[in-house]
């Protein structure tokens, strides 16, 4: 299941969870020649009114009673493979958490074209299966993006839609209001 920008499929099938846990994954490179580049991953948790429950980010590692937990800061982009990845139990998130955004930012300023290889992608937790991938280095010249959405349904069923959208963001909070905005 590889998922197009502005795709939506359900997380469920035959009334049993296609995933229980998803991982965010955000990598990039670091910079030689110029300052460092630190991109952060980060989710939005909202209520049924959109209304922001809580962000899992940098500076807040575990949220919504440890449903949500992020690996940790990379100022740099040093080392392969993910930089900063973000694990998501569905089945524990309380059930006022009814949307979910999963957002990247380029904390340090430069727009995702001035960084080398930087992708994000959300992969199904248990088998490390590659959900939605986007390139962010030939994306636009911004520095958010709202990589993709999960929304609970009224049976509890997640749908997932890949977003892509991308806006002047450098910081979570910038991102909280066009988050709701795109549920």
């Amino acid at each position: 299941m590889s998922l197009q920008k502005n795709q939506t499929v359900s997380l469920v099938k035959g009334g049993r969870p296609l995933l229980t846990q998803v991982k965010m994954g955000l990598g990039w490179e670091p910079a030689y020649r110029a300052k460092d580049i630190d991109l952060d991953a980060s989710v939005i948790a909202y209520g049924p009114q959109r209304n922001h429950l809580d962000s899992c980010y940098f500076g807040k590692l575990t949220v919504l009673g440890g449903a949500i937990r992020h690996s940790g800061d990379n100022l740099t982009g040093e080392g392969a493979g993910d930089d900063e990845v973000i694990t998501v139990d569905l089945g524990r998130l309380p059930a006022e958490a009814t949307g979910l955004v999963f957002t990247v930012n380029s904390f340090s300023g430069q727009k995702f074209t001035e960084v080398a290889k930087a992708y994000c992608r959300l992969l199904d937790a248990a088998t490390g299966e590659e959900l939605v991938r986007f390139d962010l280095t030939s994306a636009e010249p911004r520095t958010g993006v709202m990589m993709c959405k999960l929304i609970r349904q009224f049976s509890g069923e997640w749908e997932m839609t890949a977003m892509g959208s991308f806006v002047k963001a450098r910081t979570v909070r910038d991102m909280v209001r066009p988050a709701a905005a795109a549920l």
